[in-house]
């Protein structure tokens, strides 16, 4: 079964929902996850051994608070 034919499967009878506003949070979610890669990549190279996660931890419980609102608006 190709991708779009299971899609279609799973959204035939149900009721579709477009979103407002989850496009800002998944380009952040994205951009959050290239520093992630970026900040494995340095440590598996050996140029940083430890950092400071307090700014990432804040940037991802920003990333939830709005996907919870989101979640909650489309309920």
């Amino acid at each position: 079964m190709t991708v779009t034919a299971y899609l279609v499967q799973c959204g035939l009878g149900k009721k579709i929902v477009q979103v407002d506003g989850l496009q800002e949070v998944l380009s952040e979610l994205k951009a959050q996850g290239r520093n992630i890669n970026q900040l494995a990549v340095l440590a598996n190279m050996g140029r940083i051994s430890s950092l400071q996660i307090e700014d990432l931890l804040n940037a991802y419980t920003k990333v939830y608070s709005a996907l919870e609102k989101i979640a909650r608006e489309v309920r």
